[in-house]
């Protein structure tokens, strides 16, 4: 009986998930967002395809490394949900208190709910914002479409990573059309990328929101100026939700690029306004309120990763320096910091695969952007240019200074990369790389 039932429930979900893999094929064989001028949906069928493989891969790899499975970051937030979507059936009120955050802090929902879930408070809550209850509030309404199938919250997460991929691709339309397939591969299947934005994580859906500020902004003047400026608005809190630093790294960029609607020309003298304007901001908040000091926050997160990682004696933990949380400090790390952002991983007799994998993409990445900046074409788009280095040189930075763990910096470059290769796809010379890379005997002559 038992076996006939296991048998029944392992047939439903098997046919749901390939009832949603269908159907999100068929949406992308039919959805404006991936018609590109030059490049078949061929080639976004076989990007998703590979998310939905990549996604059973990191179920496999997180049940077989992971023994204790609430440490799992895959699944930690798809199991406690799980109470949070009973909460539904026991008490809609109570379920709509959970899912908004309103009048649900007392002891009662402690004790029914909150103590039932092992990540609702996180390890080391900061004063920002716990973005571990948005990812279990987005899993419970999940379940009301998967029916608890932890692979069909796989297969939405990677698929609304895919629309953000590819949302930043066409908000950069004029590389997609000038480089086609290899626009493709760059931006959506760098392996990192792949892998990272493909899992129940938060990543996805942070490349879905970066994807939907990016494309917003820089279509602000084809339409309606203010319901652009209100959609933009809605994607930067998301951010802000997901991961706040990231919409740290994306501020300058954002606000260089709404001036340049109104002030035409001065690139430099706008991104460089724009950094110094967020970082006074961010010295004088910190003077108001000091549980939002910068430098604090900074290096409070970087102890906190430290501390945690040698509670939890996390092998890839490569530098022991706890700082103060004073700008002093967090200025003279910074070099050592974003260098260590570039090159972390670097190979040891401790590594694995996957951290010897990653060290590889990192030299390609960075021989990649030299190749492209040594053969670069005349003319390129600098305001394009500017948008997307300072978001990079400041992401690269912040997680640099926050995250002395080597794994986990692979997987916090996630939103960076896609945008690094676009920066080398804007300042490349087509013809010249070309020349140089293929072989003469592969190359077609005209």
């Amino acid at each position: 009986m038992c076996a006939s039932l296991l048998y029944l429930i392992m047939t439903f979900e098997y046919g749901l998930i390939a009832i949603y893999i269908t159907g999100l094929l068929i949406l992308i064989q039919k959805w404006s967002l991936f018609n590109f001028e030059g490049i078949s949906r061929n080639w976004f069928h076989f990007a998703f395809i590979l998310k939905v493989m990549t996604g059973f891969f990191l179920y496999w790899l997180y049940s077989t490394q992971y023994p204790i499975r609430s440490e799992a970051d895959i699944f930690k937030y798809f199991d406690d949900s799980e109470v949070l979507y009973h909460a539904f059936f026991e008490s809609k009120q109570h379920f709509f208190q959970l899912l908004f955050g309103i009048d649900c802090d007392g002891q009662y929902f402690r004790e029914s709910y909150f103590d039932n879930m092992i990540n609702w408070y996180k390890t080391y809550d900061g004063h920002i914002f716990n973005n571990n209850r948005t990812m279990i509030r987005i899993n419970a309404v999940m379940r009301f479409i998967s029916f608890g199938s932890y692979h069909i919250h796989s297969i939405l997460f990677g698929f609304s990573g895919l629309i953000g991929l590819t949302l930043i691709l066409k908000a950069f339309r004029n590389v997609a059309q000038e480089y086609k397939g290899i626009s493709i591969l760059l931006v959506l299947l760098l392996p990192t990328t792949l892998l990272w934005s493909s899992g129940n994580l938060k990543e996805p859906l942070l490349m879905l929101f970066l994807g939907g500020a990016i494309w917003n902004l820089k279509n602000l003047g084809k339409s309606n100026i203010w319901l652009r400026l209100i959609v933009l608005c809605f994607f930067l809190l998301m951010i802000f939700i997901t991961k706040y630093y990231v919409l740290l790294a994306l501020l300058p960029a954002v606000i260089a690029q709404l001036c340049g609607h109104w002030i035409k020309g001065y690139i430099q003298i706008r991104y460089f306004s724009a950094m110094l304007l967020c970082a006074a901001t961010g010295i004088l908040i910190g003077f108001i309120n000091v549980d939002w000091h910068v430098a604090g926050l900074i290096g409070g997160k970087r102890n906190d990763m430290i501390r945690h990682a040698q509670q939890t004696n996390a092998k890839s933990l490569f530098d022991h320096e706890i700082v103060e949380r004073e700008w002093k400090d967090i200025v003279i790390l910074a070099p050592e910091a974003f260098w260590d952002a570039l090159i972390q991983p670097v190979p040891s007799r401790e590594s694995n695969t996957l951290q010897i994998l990653a060290f590889t993409e990192n030299i390609f990445v960075l021989l990649f952007i030299i190749v492209c900046a040594i053969f670069s074409r005349a003319g390129p788009n600098k305001e394009a240019i500017w948008f997307v280095s300072s978001y990079v040189v400041l992401l690269y930075l912040i997680i640099g200074l926050t995250t002395p763990i080597a794994g986990a910096l692979v997987r916090y470059k996630t939103p960076a990369l896609p945008l690094i290769m676009i920066l080398g796809l804007l300042i490349a010379n087509k013809a010249k790389v070309r020349k140089v890379v293929v072989p003469g005997f592969l190359r077609k002559e005209k």
